[in-house]
């Protein structure tokens, strides 16, 4: 009982942790008067960036529309695609069902994991996702997919979402198709010696 009490305790942290890093992202961007997030960025934008390959998973996911692309470029560097909208009942707002986030793989990679162990911190799970290494967390809800010089973050309102926008998955700024392999991740990143230097 008491393991399972404490396993709830962390999935609710790593869950509320989850929804606040959301909540910050679509703090940085506009918000529509129904509270749905306007785009910062746009596709064609993230066609054009050079900084690091960028994936998004099409216009829509099991009829599930692409409603904002966003760009961070603060205390975190990443291209957001987020699917769909919630109907926020409280003050506490709610998360679309599903985002596809891409970081630069010198910033977001699985060595930060290892270094800022914690005893609430949600473990990853490895796992091989369209021929690279990945890993899940919160049950699935998020993947973190290593490819290239980029780490693809999928948040999903389920697991079986997660896993759709990961099999979706397309090059916005290179040629990866549909459910093509993806690119293998560049030397330096799994072990976090990837420098962010041009």
């Amino acid at each position: 009982m008491r393991r399972v009490d404490r396993r709830r305790g962390a999935l609710a942290l790593a869950t509320l942790l989850g929804l606040a890093g959301l909540s910050v992202l679509l703090g940085t961007a506009t918000v529509r008067d129904d509270g749905a997030p306007r785009s910062t960025f746009s596709l064609q934008a993230a066609r054009g960036l050079q900084d690091f390959p960028v994936y998004y998973a099409g216009d829509a996911v099991q009829r599930v529309p692409l409603v904002a692309v966003l760009r961070r470029e603060d205390a975190a560097t990443y291209v957001s695609f987020v699917y769909g909208e919630c109907d926020a009942r409280d003050e506490v707002g709610c998360a679309p069902p599903g985002e596809v986030q891409v970081w630069p793989a010198c910033v977001r990679n699985p060595a930060a994991y290892a270094r800022n162990r914690s005893p609430v911190a949600p473990r990853p799970v490895p796992s091989t996702i369209r021929g690279v290494p990945a890993a899940g967390f919160e049950d699935g809800h998020r993947l973190e997919i290593q490819t290239g010089t980029s780490t693809v973050v999928v948040f999903g309102h389920t697991p079986q979402f997660a896993r759709a926008l990961a099999a979706e998955l397309r090059g916005v700024n290179l040629a990866v198709e549909r459910g093509a392999p993806l690119p293998p991740p560049a030397p330096g990143v799994l072990d976090g010696s990837l420098s962010c230097a041009g």
